[in-house]
């Protein structure tokens, strides 16, 4: 009796990007190669390449490719340029990759995640996106998977997330009461999110035109469109501290997030018959990210 041949696995890339993230990019790499080897093909864009971080070397380090893109594209043109990346490095007899795995640096691997969160995007023809359970460093779980942001949850959310967080319009953005079960999103957090690499050529990759902020919520929303689903998987956990480049670039980013913001909600409500709810929302946009920004 012949043997049983063995079973293939979808085969995954990991990209990260990089902005100053030597500190998080670390420990990222260190976790992810303790839970599965140096197998796992990895690449690092670098949005701020040659400083004095070293992000470089430690990319070379950890066995990952390394890409440096100093004119700073942004958060999606990094992801693609990723991509872009790990096409060139396969040999003629290599095969392609099935699927990416886009994480942030920031995060960290407890168990073996890659080859389980493939294994069950693949088991659905329907998915062409998955995101693990995410942890926040305190054990808490971070809202990943969302629904599309709507006039309601969206305008409802950006005033009173943070002075309310348990506001109607904050709990039915984040669907923050259902993080136990397998089920569909609108989109899942761009911190760790698995897409088939079919579905993201389908798509053509990351809008560029995000520079940071809601480029996630974007790709979930043309996954959508393109007829697949995003679906969250609770049975695989990463761990996320969060924000670390953020932190030191605050008022940078409030300016990112207002004028993602109104890109995404334009796309949203495009068509001349809805102009004047658009004015009005980009207008709220604005003036939202003129108070941010002065307080950041």
């Amino acid at each position: 009796m012949p043997a049983a041949s063995p079973i293939k696995r979808p085969r995954v890339g990991v990209v990260t990007v990089s902005y100053g993230s030597a500190e998080a990019l670390e420990p990222f790499l260190v976790s992810l190669r303790d839970h599965h080897g140096d197998s796992v093909a990895v690449v690092v864009a670098d949005n701020k390449p040659e400083g004095e971080d070293g992000v470089s070397r430690i990319a070379a380090r950890h066995n990952a490719l390394y890409v440096a893109l100093p004119a700073n594209p942004g958060y999606g043109a990094g992801m693609n340029a990723g991509v872009q990346a790990l096409s060139a490095s396969l040999g003629s007899a290599d095969p392609e990759f099935d699927a990416y795995f886009f994480c942030n640096p920031d995060v960290l691997f407890t168990a073996p995640s890659i080859a389980e969160l493939a294994d069950s995007l693949f088991e659905d023809r329907a998915a062409g996106s998955i995101g693990p359970r995410t942890l926040n460093e305190d054990g808490s779980v971070y809202p990943s998977a969302r629904n599309i942001p709507s006039i309601g949850t969206g305008v409802g959310h950006a005033l009173f997330g943070r002075i309310l967080p348990s506001n109607p319009w904050s709990r039915a953005y984040k669907n923050a009461s259902d993080y136990d079960e397998r089920r569909a999103a609108g989109w899942l957090s761009g911190a760790a999110v698995m897409v088939k690499r079919a579905v993201n050529d389908e798509i053509g990759g990351w809008d560029e035109g995000y520079f940071l902020h809601f480029e996630d919520i974007d790709l979930g929303y043309r996954i959508g469109l393109a007829g697949h689903t995003n679906v969250f998987e609770p049975a695989v956990t990463v761990v996320h501290s969060g924000g670390h480049s953020l932190k030191k670039h605050s008022a940078v980013a409030e300016r990112a997030m207002t004028a993602s913001a109104i890109r995404f909600m334009k796309k949203r409500y495009s068509g001349v018959w809805l102009a004047p709810l658009r004015y009005a929302i980009i207008a709220g946009l604005r003036l939202r990210g003129a108070v941010k920004s002065r307080n950041a």
